[in-house]
């Protein structure tokens, strides 16, 4: 009889490209590899190098869209020939994708201030974002965040009980708003006397945050992403 992973999945590898552009990419393969420890999965995990069209293949089952600089993450993908070929992929039904920091803003529809032919998004989140929500590179914080969604609140794999979280912000976006019933409000930070700020969303099978995990201990969204795939594998 084949083993099972989280979800009675036959044993596999699972496959996960990092947009390896800029951002913290080796962080975000190091903390993917102890969250699969954590959560005990039986499927090992391949990480790929995500560079060319070519490395867009179907059976690659999650995708990570690193921070960095969204401006220049864009001129990449269209230089190389990627917008398609990466938005096409992402449309493709089984596929999961993760965005950090500038990650969200390539994954929003919507930019606050987006001047006709301005910089081209993947248009997956129903969102109106702002992509320096919190000032400049030297305006750069760390902060408790508040979790919404009880996936995320308490996980005794990852040693995690409570609401909160901890943030790190560089040159951080935020989303404004949702135009969508569809989108989750995954993580908000709370400011005294104003209104809390949304900095974590998920919609369907792709997700992203403002802040970095991957720049933490907190293994939780790495976590999270891995059972987002298993999720799509069990559904199909």
């Amino acid at each position: 009889m084949p083993q099972t992973g989280l979800n009675g999945n036959e044993n596999r590898r699972r496959k996960i490209g990092i947009l390896e552009v800029q951002g913290a990419f080796q962080e975000h393969k190091v903390a993917l590899m102890k969250a699969k420890k954590c959560l005990h999965t039986t499927p090992e995990l391949e990480v790929m190098e995500v560079r060319h069209p070519d490395h867009l293949v179907s059976d690659m089952d999650g995708l990570i869209i690193p921070g960095g600089e969204s401006t220049t993450i864009s001129l990449f993908l269209k230089r190389n020939n990627m917008e398609e070929p990466l938005r096409n992929w992402i449309q493709t039904k089984g596929h999961v994708v993760w965005g950090t920091c500038a990650g969200m803003i390539l994954l929003s529809r919507f930019t606050e201030n987006q001047k006709d032919g301005g910089q081209p998004t993947l248009g997956m989140l129903d969102t109106v974002v702002s992509r320096n929500f919190f000032g400049r590179q030297v305006h750069s914080f760390e902060a408790q965040v508040t979790v919404r969604s009880p996936s995320l609140a308490g996980n005794s794999k990852m040693g995690t009980s409570d609401s909160n979280c901890h943030g790190v912000f560089i040159r951080a976006p935020a989303v404004l708003k949702t135009t969508s019933s569809d989108v989750q409000v995954l993580a908000v930070l709370e400011r005294p006397e104003q209104k809390d700020v949304i900095v974590a969303v998920q919609q369907g099978d792709v997700m992203a945050t403002a802040f970095h995990p991957e720049l933490t201990d907190d293994l939780r969204w790495h976590s999270y992403f891995l059972t987002m795939i298993e999720k799509v594998k069990e559904q199909r």
